[in-house]
């Protein structure tokens, strides 16, 4: 059991290790810990007690980093939300300016599905767990939510989506992220069985062909809104 040297005021340095940069490891050593139960043994088993002794520290110092444990379970969410925001970000720059539909999305999966693979407890902890725990499913509503707001504007910047398109295009978006997570949990249930490489292709085709429909249907509607002309002189 690791136990602190510093009292939660002092700045003083122990060991040649400032108060602040301690208390920092302490605070990563529980992100750390909670991400491994969450990841591997469940919500369930993912208690306070846990945590501090998977980490090696008395408990009296979870709380110098975290208010209690929804607090460390939204923490450990938020920073998978933001790993693979980062990394599909990453991904589609990459890609570059000329990059298709398909490839963008192509990329920006398979770069999600990289860091699933090179760490299966994340995707658990996203995909399977937060559904169980009232914090965890707000954290993955408004991640949802932010996701669909991302493609929206992409699809607005990138394609020039005429105005008064905000609710189709918004329904379009809701639906590829919604039908991507549907996707991915199948995927890990062995009900879509294809390699990840398989699974962002036809992500990205179906993407492509959301999008087409969108398009059809803003042009259809912008159609609708013109007023009639007529050759007739006034």
């Amino acid at each position: 059991m690791r136990v602190c040297q510093d009292s939660g005021v002092s700045t003083r340095p122990y060991g040649g290790v400032a108060a602040a940069d301690r208390r920092a490891e302490r605070r990563a050593a529980l992100l750390d810990a909670a991400l491994d139960l969450l990841g591997t043994e469940g919500l369930r088993a993912t208690t306070l007690r846990a945590v501090c002794a998977r980490a090696g520290l008395n408990q009296r110092y979870f709380y110098e980093s975290f208010a209690d444990l929804d607090a460390l379970l939204a923490a450990v969410y938020d920073g998978i939300a933001a790993e693979s925001a980062q990394a599909a970000t990453r991904a589609i720059l990459a890609a570059g300016p000329d990059a298709d539909l398909r490839a963008v999305v192509r990329a920006g999966a398979e770069a999600v599905l990289e860091l699933g693979g090179a760490d299966p407890r994340k995707a658990r902890i996203v995909l399977v767990e937060a559904p169980s725990s009232p914090v965890l499913r707000a954290r993955s509503k408004a991640a949802q939510r932010e996701w669909a707001e991302l493609v929206a504007r992409y699809a607005r910047d990138r394609f020039g989506v005429p105005e008064g398109s905000d609710a189709l295009i918004g329904f379009t978006a809701v639906m590829l992220v919604s039908g991507w997570t549907g996707a991915l949990t199948a995927w890990l249930d062995g009900d879509i069985r294809a390699s990840a490489a398989e699974l962002a292709a036809m992500f990205a085709d179906a993407a492509h062909t959301a999008a087409e429909a969108a398009a059809q249907g803003t042009s259809v509607r912008g159609s609708e809104r013109k007023p009639a002309t007529t050759d007739e002189p006034l």
